[in-house]
């Protein structure tokens, strides 16, 4: 088999037209950047290997859909998580968490059937009034606190407070 021979058969291949669909539908874990197919050459194969790369992180990366990043990012910096403490709370480390948030939310998505390496199964909705800006509430949008009856014992057994029903 020549060059172009193998180069045909890579574009035909199922795996590529998956990856293809990831860097579509997906960002990087830990920067949220925009994702390429680069052809990784190694040894002395001439024809490589084909990965999702992120070019800001320079890391192959497989990715995670664009509102999970979205929803761990702000989980992230709005709860200070931290699955790494013994580092120094750096961009490196603010980034590594926001990534290992978004693995556990998108097992749980695709453990649920919600998710599929195309993306989505079931249409996504995520409230921009909610992910990272503030919420302002007013008095009349909530609903009112329960009024808050007391009872003293003679109430509860029907007796009388002292005036000449009493018994």
């Amino acid at each position: 088999m020549n060059a172009m021979q193998v180069e045909a058969e890579i574009k035909k291949s199922q795996r590529l037209r998956e990856l293809k669909i990831r860097i579509k539908n997906c960002c990087c874990r830990y920067c949220g950047g925009s994702l390429k197919l680069r052809r990784i050459l190694y040894g002395n194969l001439s024809e490589g290997r084909v990965e999702i790369f992120c070019t800001d992180c320079d890391r192959i990366e497989y990715g995670v859909d664009r509102e999970i990043f979205h929803v761990a990012k702000h989980f992230v910096q709005e709860f200070d998580f931290n699955m790494y403490p013994d580092n120094a709370g750096n961009v490196r480390t603010v980034q590594m968490n926001t990534a290992k948030v978004c693995d556990i939310m998108a097992w749980g998505c695709k453990n649920l059937g919600f998710l599929a390496y195309d993306g989505f199964q079931v249409p996504v909705d995520i409230s921009q009034g909610i992910i990272g800006d503030d919420v302002v509430l007013r008095n009349a949008e909530l609903e009112p606190e329960p009024e808050i009856e007391t009872m003293d014992e003679n109430m509860i057994f029907g007796r009388g407070s002292g005036d000449s029903t009493c018994l």
